[in-house]
């Protein structure tokens, strides 16, 4: 059943594409290209060894991921190269659209050349510079635009503020050329360990953003775990009550089982998987990699 208050948006890939806002169960945007708190790939990275990015981007998309965010930005590295490079040893690995995410103008714009099919930027605040280079960008490349409810004051701690952020980007957007049913809400996710209003306000956003700005949304769901135990089961827990608000989107971890069978089970529920045919897959794909590593041990 399609998210009749939002519109649909089409994202490309090299041969799929993937519509946001078209069903019940939000979109999973993988999140294992980006070298924060990543040792490994970092060095991988800083020694241009970009081969590792085909692994990653493949394993990604067999554990249900629909696109694929890219960020490359490890301090002392050619960024620009290292993006050019990501971008094409990805593509040729998978056909899934994917989310350019970087904070350097420059990088961005090579990468918004160098992309095949419509990709998504993520992210533009709603800081005044930062609109001023993003969003011209995001209008001369039609791609999609992920607005974060972050101004030059920093992270609003009410849904209120954070929806007066969006209706400043969708603003910017528009007055640009960019319709907002090009345009996504990264409703922001914040440590539930740090303050315990901060999920609600995302909840909130969500929902007020999809109700009355008529937007998709996001965010970056392991934000509200960090520092907590059993961090994926909360991260899943967290994407179904975000999807229940309207999330249409979201950035989280494809290769985490407790999200694979969150996914599976939205599906299921949403009448979205006929006969529980995919869930059904899933659950023996994954009873056969169990036993698989247990007669490893």
């Amino acid at each position: 059943m399609p998210c009749t208050t939002v519109p649909v948006i089409e994202l490309k890939g090299t041969k799929k594409t993937v519509r946001i806002g078209a069903g019940r169960t939000p979109v999973l945007v993988g999140e294992r290209i980006n070298p924060t708190n990543r040792k490994e790939l970092i060095a991988k990275l800083k020694a241009g060894e970009f081969g590792i990015l085909e692994g990653e981007a493949k394993k990604q998309i067999a554990n249900g991921a629909d696109v694929l965010d890219i960020n490359v930005g490890v301090p002392g590295i050619d960024e620009k190269h290292a993006m050019i490079e990501a971008l094409r040893i990805v593509q040729d690995a998978v056909d899934a659209p994917l989310w350019i995410d970087t904070s350097d103008p420059e990088v961005l714009a090579v990468a918004l050349k160098n992309v095949k099919g419509r990709p998504g930027i993520n992210s533009t605040t709603g800081e005044e510079k930062r609109m001023d280079i993003v969003v011209p960008l995001a209008a001369e490349y039609g791609a999609a635009l992920v607005g974060l409810c972050i101004d030059d004051a920093g992270i609003p701690t009410t849904s209120e503020k954070r929806v007066a952020v969006a209706r400043r980007i969708i603003d910017r957007a528009e007055k640009a050329g960019l319709d907002r049913k090009n345009i996504i809400i990264d409703c922001v996710a914040l440590a539930c360990g740090t303050g315990e209003t901060g999920a609600k306000a995302t909840l909130d956003t969500i929902r007020i953003c999809t109700e009355e700005l008529g937007v998709n949304t996001t965010v970056g769901l392991s934000n509200v775990s960090f520092g907590l135990p059993d961090r994926p089961v909360l991260n899943a827990a967290f994407m179904l009550m975000c999807a229940g608000q309207g999330m249409t989107c979201f950035i989280g971890n494809p290769n985490d089982p407790n999200m694979q069978v969150a996914l599976k089970s939205s599906k299921l529920f949403w009448g979205e998987d006929k006969f529980a045919m995919g869930y059904l897959m899933w659950f023996r794909k994954r009873q056969a990699e169990l036993a698989a590593a247990a007669e490893k041990k």
